[in-house]
């Protein structure tokens, strides 16, 4: 199955600017004043929401991994973290986090409290190694519901061993992701106001997976995903909700907009030039410049 097909039934379509605004106030609006929101911006409307570990697996396999497959994973990487690297004055998830903002596969997803950061990453530029633009595509932005899931570094949570492998926990699998929003570790983490979404690989018993409705409303059998649809489309537990009614009070929704790529100029444009946001201000350190250097800057005007 395509990954687009599991969120294209709940999404909103942004067709430019004003669209773009409009819609993300309608979501803040049908979330309500009392929740906390984070966001989630991909080039890509046809990509999966898969962590960077959770894709490792699928590249390699061309399947779902389960839970104990990826914390098998994590144990062998902390453990190579702290005998070999000698980085073992950092908890657990400490070390996850500096190993995601050097690109390395973690469980951890990419997420801000801002919604204009999440939107310059969904119409991000991207460019050619030889300098040259890649056409733009449809992005997607996703919003999660953050109220009461938000963790601290505390004695579970910020501790040497893997918090989510001490001892069986459906919850971690069923249960919705967690939020963490980390101490500055790097400029990249203020300047987009950034945090991490951490759950486990969604986990389904008998009759569980009635919530991934295929369509809004469809409460049939015949309308529900199975649960390797779920798991080929998102690396953590979700509850669809539509944009044209507001949630019920104790939901924990995820919201989800399709920006079309026509709209992709216009919305970079009036980012940069109104709000500031450019290259610059999003990857504010060495590795921003680098990244620029190789991929951004045109080497010739043909």
């Amino acid at each position: 199955m395509n990954p687009e097909d599991f969120f294209a039934p709940w999404e909103r379509r942004v067709k430019d600017w004003d669209s773009c605004l409009a819609e993300v106030g309608n979501i803040q609006k049908r979330a309500g004043s009392s929740r906390e929101l984070v966001w989630r911006g991909a080039t890509d409307a046809s990509w999966a929401l898969h962590s960077s570990v959770y894709r490792k697996f699928m590249d390699g396999n061309n399947s779902p991994p389960d839970e104990k497959d990826i914390v098998r994973y994590e144990k062998a990487l902390l453990l190579a973290a702290r005998r070999e690297w000698r980085f073992d004055n950092l908890s657990a998830l400490e070390t996850l986090a500096h190993i995601q903002h050097f690109g390395g596969p973690t469980r951890l997803l990419d997420v801000s409290f801002n919604p204009l950061v999440a939107i310059w990453f969904a119409v991000e530029q991207k460019y050619e190694h030889s300098g040259k633009c890649k056409p733009d595509t449809d992005g997607r932005l996703f919003v999660f519901d953050a109220t009461d899931r938000l963790l601290d570094l505390d004695e579970k949570w910020g501790g040497k061993a893997l918090p989510w492998s001490r001892k069986p926990d459906d919850k971690w699998r069923r249960g919705l992701p967690l939020v963490w929003r980390p101490p500055s570790y790097n400029a990249r983490i203020p300047a987009q106001n950034s945090a991490f979404l951490i759950g486990g690989v969604p986990l389904f018993k008998a009759g569980d997976n009635a919530k991934y409705r295929r369509a809004p409303g469809n409460g049939s059998t015949a309308g529900i995903w199975s649960v390797d649809e779920v798991r080929r489309s998102t690396s953590v537990t979700l509850s669809m909700n539509a944009l044209d009614r507001r949630p019920h009070q104790a939901a924990k929704p995820t919201f989800t907009l399709r920006i079309e790529a026509a709209a992709k100029p216009e919305i970079r444009e009036v980012l940069e030039g109104k709000y500031g946001f450019n290259t610059s201000s999003i990857y504010p350190d060495l590795f921003g410049l680098a990244q620029h250097g190789s991929q951004g800057i045109p080497t010739s005007s043909h």
